[in-house]
């Protein structure tokens, strides 16, 4: 019996240890496009960016955990950015399009907010969690040039 339990184990072993992959692995990360109500851009000291702010009170009165730099480009009439912020630690974020000054990165203008547009002073704006099982892609939204 033991000839048989012993390569019976292994082989179940075996088996199990080759089905690692998770079918729905969490997100570390979060993507999805702006689009701006306008082509009137302004880059003289400053730069546009997709930032995230912690889930605390008045959020948007601090500086942001993260920010990266958007590439916007005009295609038929339509002003817009893909953004994607990866390795994005455990948390509740805010996703925000901001204007930070080009040579300190500090917060000029918060543009439009996930889940309120171009409406700035929301009051529930969408929070996101990271990781998420259900995905943290396609977080699109509006916001303002200026």
């Amino acid at each position: 019996m033991k000839y048989i339990f012993l390569p019976a184990l292994i082989a179940v072993l075996f088996i199990y240890s080759g089905c690692g992959e998770e079918i729905n692995a969490p997100q570390d990360f979060v993507s999805g496009t702006i689009t701006f109500n306008d082509s009137n851009l302004n880059y003289n000291g400053r730069y546009y960016a997709v930032s995230l702010f912690t889930d605390v009170s008045n959020p948007f009165s601090r500086q942001p955990v993260r920010s990266d730099s958007l590439a916007i480009v005009t295609s038929n009439g339509v002003t817009s950015a893909y953004y994607r912020i990866t390795g994005i630690p455990s948390g509740n974020y805010y996703i925000v399009a901001t204007l930070l000054n080009s040579s300190t990165d500090s917060l000029i203008a918060v543009l439009g907010v996930y889940g309120c547009d171009t409406t700035v002073n929301c009051a529930n704006p969408t929070r996101v969690t990271v990781p998420n099982f259900a995905g943290t892609g396609n977080l699109n939204f509006r916001s303002k040039t200026n």
